[in-house]
């Protein structure tokens, strides 16, 4: 599993959080947990099938409403880790397979990516003031391994064919909160909603949130109007008030781990349309003044989803240490580079053919290489040098320990 190390004091996010040391390691976590979400769907649909068929799963029962998966530990009802879901999906592989062929096609990536994120890293150090863990050994070395260290704390699809569809994650290993937006899904009932939003490709004018305004010249920015209208339409669910959003819905997920969580950071992904509205909300999310900063956005073959005057905002937010974006997209993707009228790409872009690349020692040795915080260093690179708009941090010579300071 993936490294950590502090970054240099230098740089103007800090050392207060362990930043991943390079973007491949950010890649191949963010990858696991896009792809992730497909599967959950697959599962989640399962278990809403052997209930209509009066067939009992292995391992996991619905709640009272039909609408949330629940693991039979003696640990908390409404999560599971990548292991527990790895069990469950062996255990009842049969039955998924036979209602929900798709799962078996990436089956043993799926497996590969359970692992991955159920592994603890290395030299992974935790705060574990609000989890459990117990003491094991590495050799000679000995220390203490967080307790379900990672779980799927949300996963949102009751009304798939209506509303976009997500999931939350709770990391202890790198003390991460992780929004993951699902993809275009074409065997769960939910395709024609997702390919309807991806080709509503008219410009939705928003207003400037306060954290930006002001500090751009433009009055509105101009969003894709089918990902805006999957992530501010209100909730088809009737006990929901009737002005709640989805984006409501989904800030509410993330602030209740917050509040549990105060130390970790927001990372938001997703693939394909997916990707597009994890950028989307990544910006809304990072203009919270609740939220943590910065919020990274890492995601996988995301179209085009603002216009110049959407840049300039990005611009603003990742000038001021508030935002990080980074896209990874195939080489010849046509969906990385739609819409093309009016449209820009915002963050960083890693091009070339990453699910393959990911796993290429040629291509983990020179994305090893790279660390996106000090991509964001280089003026060269972005054009701008980074200026944190509310507080500065700096180091205490003697003691190592960063100062805030206004």
């Amino acid at each position: 599993m993936a490294s950590t190390r502090s970054v240099d004091v230098r740089n103007p996010y800090g050392r207060s959080y362990k930043w991943p040391s390079n973007i491949y390691d950010e890649l191949t976590q963010m990858g696991d947990l896009s792809f992730l979400v497909y599967q959950l769907g697959y599962v989640n649909s399962a278990m809403q099938k052997a209930k209509e068929l009066g067939i009992k799963l292995k391992g996991m029962t619905l709640d009272e409403a039909g609408a949330k998966p629940n693991i039979k530990t003696s640990a908390l009802k409404s999560n599971i880790t990548p292991g527990e879901l790895k069990k469950v999906i062996e255990d009842n592989l049969e039955f998924l397979q036979e209602h929900f062929p798709e799962l078996g096609l990436g089956l043993s990536a799926t497996y590969k990516s359970l692992d991955e994120l159920e592994e603890m890293p290395s030299d992974a150090t935790y705060d574990l003031s609000s989890v459990g863990g117990s003491v094991v050994s590495s050799g000679k070395a000995k220390f203490v391994k967080p307790w379900r260290a990672v779980t799927i704390e949300e996963f949102e699809d009751r009304f798939q064919n209506k509303e976009l569809v997500y999931s939350v994650i709770k990391d202890t290993h790198h003390q991460r909160i992780t929004l993951v937006f699902r993809g275009t899904e074409n065997q769960l009932g939910a395709g024609i909603t997702d390919w309807l939003t991806n080709v509503d490709i008219g410009i939705e004018e928003s207003d400037v949130p306060e954290a930006v305004k002001g500090n751009i010249e433009d009055e509105t920015i101009g969003l894709h109007k089918g990902y805006h209208k999957y992530l501010f339409s209100n909730t088809v669910d009737d006990t929901d008030d009737e002005h709640f959003r989805k984006y409501d819905q989904i800030k509410e997920d993330v602030l209740g781990l917050f509040k549990k969580f105060p130390k970790y950071k927001l990372y938001v992904t997703g693939h394909s349309l997916g990707a597009g509205v994890s950028t989307m909300a990544a910006f809304f999310l990072a203009c919270e003044p609740d939220i943590p900063k910065p919020v990274s956005c890492i995601n996988f073959a995301s179209p085009r989803i603002g216009t110049t005057s959407f840049l300039r905002a990005c611009q603003y937010l990742e000038k001021t240490c508030q935002l990080k974006i980074l896209r990874a997209v195939n080489a010849h993707d046509t969906i990385a580079v739609i819409p093309v009228v009016k449209y820009v790409h915002v963050g960083f872009q890693d091009h070339g053919d990453y699910r393959e690349r990911l796993h290429e020692s040629v291509a983990q040795e020179f994305l090893k290489k790279f660390d996106l915080i000090s991509l964001y260093m280089d003026e060269e690179q972005v054009g701008f040098r980074l200026d944190p708009l509310r507080v500065r941090f700096t180091s205490d010579t003697k003691t190592g320990i960063d100062v805030v300071s206004k």
